[in-house]
């Protein structure tokens, strides 16, 4: 048997495929396209005649041609070489639309997307017809009763005719949207879990018209609590009810101790290790816990934070911390420790402030001062973030703010007040993206030399001033040591233009100072570099100038980090 079947057995699994080229004449554009698209689908193997390319190719060609309207189209092919064919086509004219009788009822007749839906498509008596302006059309009609909830949506006739002789089409389309259902009730799985606590991260009410996009950033925010490893946000589509539908909610908590280590490289500091262990389920309450590490060689740090959710655990809840900082660069020497409670919640306008009481022990050497300082720090902060786009955003902005008062009232060794704030701005057109930043700071006080090495403002680095090392830019002492500043104005332009699908040029400008007095010249930084897109952000290296004094070398800047 063997021996019959094993002449068969090496032609299947030596037969080579045939390399085939096709020249067009006659046609372009989108024709030419997708008819290039037909035809270079097809395989043959090596051996194939002439009389079979063709015959199998302008088949192709009909098929490709009527899918935009072209049936009356004439198809000549011939072989110009060995596997070397010209398709020669005269389009003719294109299918009209005769008829369109559209019977269209239920609650979408009132939805704007739908009717916008089928003004978009192009199919009326009298226009050109295509088979995927048509099929576009339907699966319009599908996309939109999947995301706003018309599941009872069908089509009682969907038909196109096709007359060759007239060269016309009539379309019969007859749809029933039903009726838009409404959000039901949130229904977990997991009875043992806190359910109003989740269920007040929905973004949606009950009664509210059905959206899933809703419902995709409800699966999202519960992964942003971190208790997770397994989420499960569907609509219950098979029970719904009285124009209402539930959304079955399934959990399976992580395990109850999370280790993670981390790095990375910067200029600014260089490589940095980063160790993390997290509890993130401590009780029934849903608190949880968080010890984190990080070392380079000019800083490293301690913090330990215990979080108690409020109405949900994302953007609603109490942070109690403390922690341990010690840094050593250029003329700055700082050991701190922390104490700090934070209440934070989160506005209908996308804004997050928060509020917070902190007790700061540090002892420090700046410049030729050496000074230990106790503050004792109500304040506040304010934050919003917007991006679209994912990872890699093509639009968005961040904006932060912080307040912080130290009075001998309240234990602190100095009065002042220091503020600071933020702002970054990221806007897209094609391949050019524009990124604007702006870095602001302030603290009112008698003396410079009263405030803590650590509150005070320096400017320079990758995230600063490009063209000048990190923190290198301050007011100085009669022996040109940094002595640190009571104001921080910083800008910066940025322009990036997308070369390829993963890589992106850059140029820019930084400009600003750090002062006592604004008697300092501004420190202006120019230079270019390159993006990598990479799953965790942009990968960026820079070389910049600082123009302050022509002595100033090119300095390489390097980062990696989401743009906002």
């Amino acid at each position: 048997m063997f021996f019959r079947l094993w002449p068969m057995l090496l032609v299947l699994f030596t037969t080579s495929v045939a390399a085939i080229d096709f020249d067009y004449q006659g046609i372009s554009g989108e024709s030419k396209d997708n008819v290039k698209v037909y035809l270079e689908a097809q395989t043959f193997p090596d051996n194939s005649s002439a009389r079979r390319i063709i015959s199998a190719s302008s088949e192709q060609t009909k098929r490709a041609l009527r899918a935009l309207g072209y049936y009356q189209s004439e198809i000549t092919i011939t072989e110009t070489a060995e596997k070397k064919f010209l398709v020669d086509v005269e389009l003719g004219e294109r299918l009209r639309v005769n008829k369109f009788e559209l019977d269209f009822v239920g609650a979408a007749t009132k939805d704007s997307r739908y009717t916008g839906a089928i003004a978009r498509s192009g199919l009326a008596e009298g226009q050109v017809f295509t088979h995927a302006a048509y099929d576009s059309l339907k699966s319009e009609f599908d996309r939109l009763a999947s995301r706003y909830g018309y599941f009872d949506a069908v089509y009682h006739k969907a038909e196109v005719q096709i007359s060759i002789v007239n060269n016309t089409a009539d379309i019969y389309l007859s749809y029933d949207s039903g009726e838009r259902y409404r959000f039901g009730d949130i229904v977990f799985t997991n009875p043992e879990l806190p359910q109003t606590m989740f269920a007040n991260l929905a973004e949606f009410n009950k009664q509210d018209r059905y959206d899933s996009q809703k419902v995709g950033e409800f699966n999202q925010r519960l992964g942003e609590t971190d208790y997770f490893q397994v989420i499960s946000v569907r609509p219950d589509i098979g029970n719904r009810h009285d124009g209402e539908i539930d959304l079955l909610v399934g959990l399976q908590l992580k395990p109850r101790d999370t280790f993670e280590v981390g790095g990375g490289i910067t200029t600014d500091i260089g490589p940095r290790v980063r160790l993390k262990w997290t509890r993130p389920w401590v009780n029934e309450n849903g608190h949880s816990i968080t010890f984190e590490i990080e070392a380079a060689e000019p800083k490293q740090s301690a913090q330990f934070v215990y979080r108690i959710p409020i109405d949900n655990p994302v953007d609603d809840y109490v942070d109690i911390q403390t922690g341990y900082i010690r840094e050593k660069t250029n003329d700055t020497e700082s050991e701190k420790t922390i104490l700090s409670t934070t209440r934070q919640w989160r506005l209908d306008n996308e804004w997050k402030p928060s509020l917070f009481l902190k007790w700061q022990h540090e002892e420090y050497r700046q410049a030729d001062q050496y000074s230990v300082s106790d503050l004792v720090l109500p304040g506040a902060n304010f934050a919003r973030l917007r991006t679209r786009g994912g990872l890699d955003p093509y639009w968005g902005d961040n904006l932060q703010a912080s307040l912080e008062v130290g009075h001998p009232y309240w234990g602190s060794d100095v009065e002042m007040l220091r503020l600071a704030g933020l702002g970054k701005w990221l806007r897209s057109y094609q391949n050019h993206r524009i990124l604007l930043r702006a870095d602001l700071g302030g603290i009112l006080v008698d003396d410079i030399t009263d405030v803590p090495a650590s509150m005070r403002f320096f400017a320079g680095g990758d995230q600063s001033i490009r063209g000048y090392d990190y923190k290198t830019i301050s007011p100085k002492n009669d022996d040109g040591q940094l002595i640190g500043g009571k104001y921080l104005t910083v800008g910066s332009v940025e322009y990036n233009y997308q070369f390829a699908e993963k890589w992106r040029w850059a140029t820019f400008v930084d400009a600003g100072t750090a002062t006592n007095d604004f008697s300092e010249p501004v420190s202006v930084g120019v230079g270019m570099g390159i993006r990598w897109l990479t799953l965790i952000g942009p990968l960026r290296l820079d070389v910049a100038k600082g123009l302050q004094n022509e002595s100033d070398p090119w300095r390489i800047h390097f980062s990696l980090g989401p743009d906002l």
